[in-house]
């Protein structure tokens, strides 16, 4: 009887994940070719060497990164996977066969860990690459201005330094699974060189088999496509009266799941929309509800059921503003669906709903399937994981501003935020799952210090941090910065905080609220006023955290680090650069941004 058993390294063996990834791969190839000594076969192909880098923000990248490995690996590849704030420069001109799969975060960049592979590529000595054959896969969200800018812009740099695609770049909306599994299968083809080493429906059914989601938890089948209801066992509002906002403290319970996580981890919301909203848009339509349409993931739903759970209706999706403008006939419309529109649209998009085009332009009809085959799906949320399994066994704990305000004379709500304020709980659970994130995590060495800028909502993680750090009894020294806009009022999680400061659990606790004086103060401000001692935590190996908004905050503190490295460290601009990159380097640097 013959046996095709090939070795493949579980995630236990003493390897990187770099080397399991390799050495997998050379095992699949050397077996798949190997002769059988009943039947001498034909000399064996030599492998094609395979690089793989991955720039990831929050983990999805570097998961799809090792299924490729896996994947090519069965199909006479020898893959190598670099993170690619790690990968060899110089390597770059020699290469032959390389896939980039990139996110895209803030206003169009790179994810941190592409950033210096990015400026080694833009510099006027980037090396010419006449010999490279490549393929970029893109991830991003169509909901942001900038979608995929940052895979589009590794693909044309890399042809422009005389790079040949061999397979064209693939831009991934958040449901990146099918466009995923087609690239796989045409880039691994096109390196291949149609020489017989690969075929393309093995890979394209291997592929789309595989998890749905590149980093949810799949401990007990519990995931993305298949989230845990679970029960809200706390709802508690953080902001005290008159504050302008409403930031909720949520505690979920996970009894039962066998969903699993750790500090730095994300938590998956699966919402429903407003059944308000829903009802207004059915009566916009001209519909009852019981209409049949196709549901998100295949098969038929009631209509009214399709607007509460499966599709956005609040986001103007591109292909309904396209059937709007040419059904109305509105100029403007025309005009904002023209190539070439970009500012103009994102003007007009902002604080505008769906249902507010539909009331605009009461001319233009859809058939109830026609309709929802112009929204996009609705998409799970991802809240950064407040909690510390070992403070809060069987639970989760998240915090959530809920988004409410005004626009053209209507009241918003955001979808998310306010399913779990106010129509989550009381008997109706909330669909979660565990998003993985491993390029967040406080020190491995307990005792390393620690410093973590959070203001608003972005305490959450460092919530989870302490807890944990206290939990193991780490000896690092923890030093926070946090900021709202009043103290008496937004002063998130003030009694847990001070309670930690005089525990020694948090060394240091400084404090930027905006609007308890005059000039505004930002916590970017406090790290300059403590300029030195920061640096001097730097010196002694400290981790640097941020969390927060991408667009101004974490660029603010970004800058605000580069400045205090060469003012207390006494460098110029790009020996300070070069300090920054070498944290990130080393993992003591790390962003969870959005």
């Amino acid at each position: 009887m013959e046996t095709n058993l090939i070795p493949y390294l579980p995630d236990t063996a003493p390897f990187t994940p770099e080397q399991r990834a390799y050495l997998n791969g050379l095992f699949a190839g050397l077996f798949a070719h190997a002769p059988r000594a009943t039947n001498p076969a034909p000399a064996a192909k030599p492998l094609l060497p395979l690089t793989i880098l991955f720039g990831s923000q929050t983990g999805n990248a570097e998961a799809l990164a090792k299924r490729v490995a896996k994947e090519a690996g069965k199909q006479g590849f020898a893959p190598t996977i670099f993170d690619a704030a790690q990968y060899p420069r110089e390597q770059l001109k020699t290469e032959k066969h390389l896939l980039l799969i990139t996110s895209t975060y803030g206003d169009g960049e790179p994810p941190d860990n592409a950033k210096d592979l990015w400026e080694f590529l833009t510099a006027t000595t980037a090396p010419a690459l006449p010999e490279l054959k490549f393929s970029v896969l893109a991830l991003g969200d169509t909901n942001y201005e900038k979608f995929c800018e940052c895979g589009k812009n590794f693909d044309r740099r890399f042809h422009e330094l005389g790079a040949h695609r061999a397979h064209p770049r693939v831009d991934c909306d958040v449901d990146f699974e099918e466009p995923f599994g087609n690239w796989l299968a045409g880039a691994l083809g096109a390196l291949a060189g149609g020489g017989g080493v690969i075929s393309e429906s093995v890979i394209s059914r291997s592929v789309t088999s595989a998890p749905v989601s590149a980093t949810d938890s799949l401990v007990t089948g519990y995931s993305r496509a298949h989230p845990f209801p679970a029960p809200l066992v706390a709802n508690r509002r953080l902001n005290a009266p008159g504050s302008g906002k409403d930031t909720r403290h949520f505690e979920i319970a996970l009894d039962g799941s066998g969903l699993t996580y750790e500090v730095g981890d994300a938590l998956g919301v699966v919402p429903a929309n407003c059944p308000e909203l829903a009802d207004e848009m059915l009566r916009t339509l001209g519909c009852t509800g019981g209409e049949a349409v196709p549901g998100a993931k295949g098969g038929e739903v009631p209509l009214r059921e399709a607007l509460l759970r499966h599709y956005d209706i609040t986001k103007i999706a591109q292909p309904l503003l396209q059937a709007m403008a040419e059904r109305s006939g509105d100029e403007l419309l025309k005009q904002l669906t023209a190539p070439g529109v970009n500012g103009e649209l994102t003007k007009f998009l902002w604080g505008r709903e769906i249902v507010d085009l539909l009331l605009a332009h009461p001319r233009a009809k859809f058939a109830p399937m026609e309709f929802v085959g112009l929204l996009k799906k609705l998409q799970p949320r991802l809240y950064s994981i407040s909690s510390s399994p070992k403070a809060h066994p069987g639970q989760v704990h998240l915090t959530v501003g809920v988004v409410r305000y005004e626009s053209l004379g209507r009241a918003r709500k955001g979808v998310c935020s306010t399913f779990l304020a106010e129509r989550a709980g009381g008997g109706a659970a909330a669909p979660v799952f565990v998003h993985t994130n491993k390029g967040f995590r406080p020190p491995a060495d307990g005792s390393r210090p620690m410093i973590m800028v959070g203001p608003g909502t972005g305490i959450a993680p460092f919530r989870a941090f302490l807890e944990e750090r206290r939990a193991v009894g780490a000896t690092g020294k923890n030093w926070l910065f946090f900021g709202d806009q009043r103290s008496e009022m937004d002063f998130l999680y003030r009694e847990e905080l001070e309670a930690m400061h005089r525990d020694g659990t948090l060394a240091r606790l400084d404090t930027a609220f905006s609007r308890d004086q005059e000039e505004k103060i930002y916590v970017q401000q406090r790290m300059l006023e403590h300029a030195t001692e920061l640096f001097t935590w730097l010196e002694a190996g400290a981790h640097f955290y941020v969390c927060g908004d991408a667009n101004r905050m974490a660029k603010d503190v970004d800058r605000a680090l580069h400045q205090i490295i060469e003012q207390a460290g006494g460098r110029t601009a790009e020996p300070a650069a070069e300090y920054v990159k070498k944290m990130q380097a080393e993992k003591r640097y790390q962003r969870d941004v959005y």
